[in-house]
């Protein structure tokens, strides 16, 4: 009696063994699926969200290469923007992609340096002007057979260029 509870109960196991292997290799496969899927949209998101924050008439390089999952269910996603390597968080959840203060932060002082920069051409460029100015006003003078530079004879408006 025992030899047969022992077969019936190994049969009765091989049976459920068998339909529960395939059911498990599904269900594996299902959710590595899903994963590569959600990583996927991580890294669209964030590639869409570093090509909207492009200024007008300009576009971005964006390569967007890696992403893992983090401990709190998020992705964190990094990327390289115009040779700059960003990192980013993207919830799944939420649909959202967020690169933190940090990165504000650093756009802020991107933005200061190249308004400074255009700072800098033009006052260089009002220099140039300035001293053309200059030359045409001497040039001027010597046409109309005056030997005073201009600025020597009290004029204002023709006053020599400052010198630093």
């Amino acid at each position: 009696m025992k030899i047969t509870t022992t077969r019936t109960l190994n049969r009765t196991l091989n049976r459920i063994g068998a339909s529960l292997i395939p059911a498990l290799v599904v269900t594996i496969t299902l959710g590595a699926c899903s994963h590569e899927k959600t990583m996927n949209r991580a890294k669209e998101t964030a590639a869409r969200y570093w090509q909207d924050k492009a200024y007008p008439g300009k576009s971005y390089d964006v390569q967007v290469t890696e992403a893992t999952k983090a401990d709190d269910g998020t992705y964190r996603v990094k990327g390289i923007v115009d040779g700059e390597t960003r990192v980013g968080s993207f919830n799944p959840d939420t649909e959202n992609f967020s690169e933190g203060y940090y990165a504000l932060s650093h756009e802020k002082t991107k933005h200061i340096a190249e308004l400074e920069q255009e700072s800098k051409y033009w006052k260089e460029k009002a220099e140039s002007l300035e001293k053309e100015n200059y030359k045409l006003k001497v040039r001027l003078n010597m046409a109309q057979g005056k030997k005073t530079l201009p600025g020597d004879d009290g004029d204002e408006d023709s006053a020599a260029p400052a010198k630093k």
